[in-house]
């Protein structure tokens, strides 16, 4: 059977050039796979699958754009491609994908240059009044780029401390590669929240470790809503066949239903394959979270010396490269602000963690997830000093003073 994707490229038009939108669209929403890296077998898998779903008719006024950008062969990181942007539609069964514009070779595609160029030609093709976007690729929270080891991004096909059982693949915001994994490049979560050059009303991250509080504040005047995980992700990665029917096909998109299929689909399986973890977040609910947090922070700052990393709820495994990520509520809890200041806590977390779900462990023992309320945060070591003079500049630490 011919891949769906070769009777894609067969069906679709392409336009040489830039158009300008011909008219207002009520909502358009924006899959950004950035897939030049060992992720790029799963990216068009993902993409397949995504076109294979309810997808708008032509003459709609709701829109599917996609912006492309895969290796040319798995694995190979020295042949350039080109990124490419799809409007992906519909005309009397048949599934397209014009091309709208290819982007040079040279492209790099993860880096907020490239990112909002191709956002800004989202917004002039298809002005309107509601943008969601969809981000895929690999990922390392709050992270840094080039953290801990010179440059070199976390590898995602890590084994475990057993040689003979290796784990399930997982998504390391954006990667592209440079002739090997070892060179990769990388987006800073401050970038990214800048290059956005228009509200969106959602983002889904479908790349690991993106869960964490970091981010969220850093997107809160961009965007409204989150949906991410806290932990990393299997490279199968979101459920994409009902994608664009839970975004687009009622009044408002359904962003429960794409964090709970996801669930769904990881908690069903077995093994090691029994790994998921997801929160959809209101950005817009941020600020008390951030007051209570930043107050228990302050009257508590002193017990964070005698807290055990051991007794607190971790979102990374043993094995995992970036030991950095805690429940923020476990930790809260862990230095014993006392019932008032927690149950404000616990206010605050239910009016923006809308949605939460957590499978029983990740990588079955490597990470039991017992204790789980959606966000992750960081818990400073005195170890760590880069890592801490780096944290310092993000607008979370200036909410909370975390790290003075």
């Amino acid at each position: 059977m011919m891949p769906l994707l070769c009777v894609l490229l067969a069906v679709s038009c392409s336009r040489d050039g830039l158009l300008d939108g011909d008219g207002e669209y009520s909502r358009v929403f924006v899959y950004c796979g950035l897939g030049y890296n060992n992720l790029s077998p799963n990216l068009e898998t993902n993409f397949e699958d995504l076109c294979s779903g309810v997808l708008p008719e032509s003459g709609r006024d709701v829109a599917v754009v996609a912006f492309r950008h895969n290796t040319a062969t798995p694995y190979d990181y020295s042949t350039p491609t080109a990124p490419v942007l799809l409007h992906v539609y519909r005309d009397r069964g048949v599934v397209h994908a014009d091309t709208l514009k290819v982007y040079p070779e040279n492209t790099v595609s993860a880096s907020a240059d490239a990112i909002r160029e191709m956002l800004l030609d989202v917004k002039r093709m298809f002005p309107s009044e509601s943008y969601g976007m969809l981000f895929s690729s690999h990922a390392t929270g709050w992270i840094p780029q080039g953290y801990p080891s010179g440059g070199e991004a976390h590898v995602a096909s890590l084994q475990s401390a057993d040689p003979g059982r290796p784990l399930p693949l997982t998504k390391t915001l954006g990667a592209q590669y440079g002739g090997s994994s070892s060179n990769s490049r990388e987006i800073d979560i401050r970038d990214f929240a800048d290059l956005i050059p228009m509200h969106l009303d959602y983002i889904i991250f479908d790349a690991c470790l993106l869960g964490c509080v970091e981010l969220a504040w850093e997107l809160r005047e961009v965007c409204d809503k989150l949906v991410f995980s806290p932990t990393e992700v299997l490279a199968q990665g979101f459920v994409y066949g009902s994608m664009v029917l839970n975004l687009l096909g009622g009044v408002e998109p359904d962003l429960k239903a794409v964090s709970r299929e996801y669930f769904e689909r990881y908690d069903g399986m077995q093994g090691d394959y029994r790994s998921a973890t997801v929160s959809l977040v209101d950005c817009t609910k941020l600020d008390r979270l951030a007051e209570v947090f930043g107050e228990i922070v302050s009257r508590r700052r002193g017990a964070l010396d005698g807290i055990s990393r051991d007794e607190v709820q971790k979102y990374f495994y043993r094995d995992n490269r970036f030991p950095f990520f805690y429940d923020l509520r476990d930790l809260a809890d862990r230095m014993a602000p006392g019932e008032e200041l927690m149950s404000e806590l616990d206010a605050a977390l239910s009016d923006c963690v809308l949605y939460h779900a957590e499978t029983p462990s990740f990588f079955e023992d490597l990470l039991p997830l017992e204790r789980c309320c959606g966000l992750s945060v960081y818990f400073p070591d005195p170890a760590w000093p880069v890592l801490n003079d780096y944290y310092r500049t993000l607008g979370w630490n200036g909410a909370v003073r975390l790290l003075e």
